[in-house]
């Protein structure tokens, strides 16, 4: 049987001009995230196939050049730090839908007693949930599925990269200070979601249609997870692929643990 041939990768230089743009570090860190996520790319060999997935990952986590260019969070010194070499013995991975392409996606949102026409967002007695605390309605629908809205959107829906990246920003880091309107989550989320996906026009319907591919990926050994960090739900790492050009961004974030 013929040993397969592994992928290998090689830095690539991106600039991030709306992740570091002023105005969108000024949310990030207001939201106590900008600190916390790490944005790198990479070139890799062989084209990619949806049936590759488990191959690419692991070879990806098992590469020098990546171990030796991806960030983590440092607890200890409240800081992004090189992740350096591991063992990388598992990696858990989960294919995430990404197909949409409008912002209407979120129109409905504007309902009363979640957001009003102006954006802001309706109140509400403050409850935990999931380990965070929230006061708003938007917070609620969410994550919780007791929230009166939250079948305003689908699993299906729910499942779907935009949604994910909204749902991050929304929940912010340890010490996050919340938005009272949903404007600036809705514009960071959009800006955020152009700058990682690709997108091409369908030649013969004319559509544009995303060539992205995301999996949303962890690096484990034994029952250490080293990669982006300790299981929770603002810990994460998606890999956008675009198997065009044959390049993979890295989008992570680590929740870790607040200063107080």
């Amino acid at each position: 049987m013929t040993e397969r041939k592994r992928f290998t990768f090689t830095t690539a230089t991106k600039n991030f001009l709306t992740f570091n743009s002023r105005e969108v570090r000024s949310d990030l860190e207001r939201w106590d995230l900008f600190s916390r996520i790490s944005l790198a790319t990479f070139t890799y060999n062989e084209y990619f196939k949806d049936y590759q997935a488990k191959d690419f990952v692991k070879d990806f986590f098992r590469d020098p050049v990546v171990q030796a260019s991806l960030k983590v969070y440092s607890s200890n010194s409240q800081q992004l730090v090189t992740w350096g070499s591991h063992e990388i013995k598992e990696c858990q991975i989960e294919a995430v839908p990404c197909t949409v392409t409008s912002m209407e996606f979120f129109d409905r949102l504007k309902v009363k007693g979640l957001v009003r026409d102006s954006g802001a967002i309706y109140k509400c007695i403050d409850e935990d949930v999931g380990g965070f605390l929230i006061s708003d309605e938007l917070h609620r629908m969410v994550l919780s599925e007791e929230s009166d809205h939250w079948e305003l959107f689908s699993e299906a829906e729910r499942s779907q990269l935009l949604f994910l990246l909204f749902k991050h920003l929304v929940l912010g880091g340890p010490i996050c200070q919340y938005d009272d309107n949903i404007d600036r989550y809705l514009e960071v989320t959009k800006a955020l979601y152009k700058e990682l996906i690709t997108v091409q026009k369908n030649s013969e319907t004319k559509a544009i249609e995303i060539v992205s591919k995301v999996l949303r990926v962890s690096a484990w050994d034994d029952e250490i997870c080293w990669f982006p960090g300790d299981p929770h739900d603002q810990t994460f790492c998606y890999l956008i692929i675009n198997p065009v050009n044959r390049i993979v961004t890295t989008f992570s974030h680590d929740f870790g643990k607040g200063v107080w």
